[in-house]
């Protein structure tokens, strides 16, 4: 399971048409890496769903997050979640996003965000 240590909405764009909002998570555990995490409104309980998730592998001591001049950035939407002996990929994911949206005021954040967005 991927623990969060922190997570900001970096900036809102146009995800296949819809308003996405771009979110930065960085690990609390040594050897994560990194996570740009793509959200949008959605219908669901929660009000929200996870639609993307980048890695991004370089070292943010001396190549800045920020510095997507490379191939730093993996697609790993479809294979984050691989499920252990206790859960299931879907439920890692379930929970990975309950854990993400109730991380400081960032659902309060994203709210706020889509509401000003146009």
């Amino acid at each position: 399971m991927y623990y969060i240590k922190d997570a900001k909405i970096r900036r809102m764009l146009k995800y296949d048409g819809a308003p996405c909002a771009e979110v930065g998570v960085l690990p609390g555990a040594v050897g994560d890496s990194a996570l740009l995490v793509y959200i949008v409104e959605d219908n669901r309980e929660e009000g929200y769903e996870i639609v993307r998730i980048l890695t991004n592998d370089a070292d943010t001591a001396s190549d800045w997050y920020d510095n997507n001049m490379h191939d730093a950035f993996v697609d790993v939407t479809s294979s984050a979640f691989t499920g252990s002996p206790v859960m299931s990929p879907e439920e890692e994911r379930d929970k990975f996003q309950r854990e993400l949206l109730i991380f400081g005021d960032l659902k309060k954040q994203l709210g706020l965000r889509f509401r000003d967005y146009s």
